[in-house]
């Protein structure tokens, strides 16, 4: 391919892994948050904190749902 491909393939692959780090954070934060408070943001001020910081780091919104349904579905380990 080239030099400059391996250049822009190093850079994604270093930013799709800082993404996929702090979307895990995130969806383990919502966990927590949902399992504390509710599933309801309007109710549950720590899950309006958490979807403020998804947002703020372009978290898909089907990711967050699913985070949430996660949590209140099941019972998950304890990541506190």
């Amino acid at each position: 391919m080239g030099r400059i491909f391996e250049v822009r393939k190093a850079t994604m692959f270093a930013r799709w892994d800082r993404m996929a780090k702090q979307f895990t954070r995130i969806g383990k934060e919502i966990a927590i948050a949902v399992k504390a408070g509710g599933g309801d943001p309007n109710t549950n001020p720590a899950l309006r904190r958490c979807f403020q910081n998804a947002k703020s780091v372009n978290m898909p919104k089907d990711r967050v749902e699913a985070a949430i349904k996660r949590a209140l579905g099941k019972e998950m380990d304890n990541y506190e």
